[in-house]
């Protein structure tokens, strides 16, 4: 696991993450529960596999590899909150294992929650 992380580079994925986890917020989320998080890479399926042979040795408990329109995708689910502690260890997270396994991170995404579980019409924010 690497300890360099390109600082420009972690900057824009942060940015990017924080306008998520304020229109969660916005939506009603509580960042202190825990929950299941969805995290999504792309590239070549022999990388992709080498990776998930080491997933979870990274904190990922599952992870399927799978066709992705014109190539291939893994899927990957860990158990966080959605603190911006706990939320920026997981972007530097996703930028490490970008740069040791030679992948791109395509995304994550999770439900916003409050203590009752995921927010929806039967558990409103």
């Amino acid at each position: 696991m690497s300890d360099a992380v390109d600082p420009d580079h972690f900057a824009e994925e942060w940015a990017t993450d924080q306008e998520i986890l304020d229109r969660m917020l916005d939506g009603g989320d509580r960042p202190h529960v825990v929950r299941e998080i969805d995290v999504q890479f792309v590239g070549e399926l022999a990388k992709l596999s080498r990776f998930k042979d080491a997933a979870s040795e990274w904190g990922f408990r599952s992870a399927q590899v799978e066709r992705y329109e014109d190539g291939w995708q893994i899927e990957l689910q860990i158990h966080s909150d959605t603190q911006k502690d706990s939320m920026r260890k997981l972007t530097r997270k996703y930028i490490e294992i970008e740069q040791e396994f030679g992948i791109d991170h395509d995304g994550w995404g999770c439900f916003s929650c409050n203590e009752n579980g995921p927010i929806s019409d039967e558990n409103p924010a």
